[in-house]
């Protein structure tokens, strides 16, 4: 690939993904420094097939309500500074017996196994039963006190200004954007995913590895900055299968097909050689590639899809009928549906980006949270059901991860809580070392060691694990090479854990 080719690419994709504002010729020049990096290193492992699912909680999921401390001494701690509006229940015999239907705390702790917790007791929300039981047959694992970090840092140096922490704190732009480039300190167009596909991308050439029939990055929740390679582009497709042009296919638009293909394609793929000796500006050509890469992957794909043998078809559907209607179960169900087509598609590592929105919960949380709970509940023991059919047979071959904006603040607004920080995620799947925690609970104390407020303070938790070590840990078990992690998280070598061990 030419320097010309990498740089119209970036260009066109700054735009197409609304990032081109603040980015100056230094980032650009970081990027491409991280490209040819990646070119020059090696050693990736891939023996088989792996994917990636980013599970993105969009709003900022209260993540202190998802998981909570059981024991009776830091139950008691939660539960009075949550207060009834917002604490867990113990169990539901002790949810009051008349509670508002519209913004009322009806909710309660699940207990979760301690056989490999080393004892400790914790809980996760009643509307997540599902969870309760990967967790429990040591299928997932919660990572908690996660957040985006420059790095580490205690309250002390917090409140003194002594180390750096991320600009723009609490904001969901900023962020959402950190999270998903795990560079807080410094402007970057790509996302983490998209830099280790470009780093899986690099080394499946130099091992003369296939690289599939569609693009290794598939979005079906939109674009999205963690999927953004400056050498892997995303595919977006939709829940209901590929995302084309209107009256682009069928009998009845053969005659705009053409005209279409004529416009946007290659000329060794039907398009019309003097339109293409005519079309010299860069983002033209950006357009027009773009456009016949998304054509292609969209033939590619649904051609896989309508050829799923249908035991294949029927266990996917059947592990998803318990889902219902949602749409981050829609999401996930055509997840299912791609890996299973991989072998026919030729892939050996894929990426996936799904999300669920309505985690901002200023107000009138209690509900709202149980319903949005309840969805990627379901969904996220759907998919690892799929995975784990025969007809698949795949399920330690797939990871699912949660991200989101920020955590939530521990303190009740008074109807529900405000943009925080740390917060707690869970890992899925049969390579996920389950049952287990990861990292630990914060102190549960306003205005004590783990909070960043001072003056009436909220409980806004200083992150003690970073969203680098999180990634990292993922990206060196999708097979990348322990030496090239740095180049995906520059910032990693701040913070002591490479691997957080929970994958095995």
């Amino acid at each position: 690939m030419t320097s010309r080719e990498l740089l119209s690419r970036r260009n066109f994709l700054q735009r197409a993904s609304g990032l081109a504002l603040g980015t100056s010729v230094a980032n650009t020049i970081f990027d491409l420094r991280l490209i040819n990096t990646a070119l020059a290193q090696g050693g990736g492992s891939y023996p088989d097939y792996k994917a990636l699912v980013c599970l993105f909680l969009s709003g900022g999921n209260d993540g202190n309500n998802m998981v909570i401390p059981f024991d009776p001494t830091n139950y008691a701690a939660y539960a009075g500074i949550r207060g009834p509006g917002l604490a867990l229940a113990p169990d539901a015999a002790s949810v009051p017996a008349v509670v508002d239907q519209i913004n009322g705390n009806a909710y309660y702790g699940l207990p979760l196994s301690a056989a490999n917790t080393g004892g400790e007791l914790a809980a996760v929300h009643s509307a997540m039963p599902e969870i309760q039981t990967l967790f429990n047959n040591n299928k997932l694992a919660f990572v908690r006190n996660v957040g985006v970090l420059t790095e580490p840092i205690t309250r002390t140096e917090y409140r003194a200004g002594t180390k750096t922490r991320p600009p723009q704190l609490f904001s969901h732009n900023d962020q959402v954007s950190q999270w998903q480039t795990s560079l807080p300190d410094q402007i970057s167009r790509t996302g983490w995913g998209g830099r280790t596909m470009d780093r899986v991308r690099a080394d499946f050439a130099q091992q003369s590895i296939p690289m599939g029939q569609i693009s290794m990055s598939v979005s079906v929740s939109g674009s999205n900055t963690w999927e953004v390679g400056d050498l892997v582009n995303q595919f977006q497709v939709s829940s209901g299968g590929i995302v084309s042009f209107s009256n682009y296919n069928g009998a009845a638009n053969v005659n705009r097909k053409a005209v279409i293909d004529q416009i946007l394609r290659d000329p060794s793929q039907g398009g019309d050689p003097t339109l293409n000796t005519q079309r010299t500006n860069l983002s033209l050509l950006d357009f027009r590639n773009v456009n016949e890469r998304a054509l292609l992957n969209g033939a590619s794909l649904s051609t896989a899809l309508a050829g799923l043998p249908a035991p294949t078809a029927a266990a996917i559907d059947a592990a998803f009928l318990p889902v219902g209607n949602s749409n981050i179960g829609a999401q996930m169900k055509m997840i299912a549906r791609i890996i299973a087509a991989r072998n026919t598609l030729g892939m050996k590592r894929q990426i996936f980006f799904c999300s669920a929105g309505g985690y901002d919960t200023h107000g009138l949380q209690p509900l709202a949270h149980n319903n949005l709970l309840v969805a990627i509940s379901r969904a996220m023991k759907a998919l690892y059901d799929a995975t784990a059919t025969p007809e698949l047979n795949i399920a330690d071959k797939v990871t699912t991860f949660t991200g989101a904006d920020f955590g939530r603040t521990f303190k009740s607004n008074g109807l529900g809580s405000d943009h925080a920080w740390g917060n707690h995620h869970m890992v899925c799947g049969g390579a996920v070392d389950g049952g287990k925690f990861y990292g630990a609970f914060p102190t549960f104390q306003l205005g004590g060691p783990s909070d960043t407020d001072n003056s009436n303070p909220t409980g806004r938790w200083i992150p003690s694990i970073s969203v680098d070590e999180y990634s990292a840990t993922l990206a060196r078990w999708f097979g990348v090479a322990d030496s090239a992690l740095d180049t995906i998280f520059p910032n990693l070598n701040r913070f002591p854990n490479r691997d957080l061990g929970f994958m095995v």
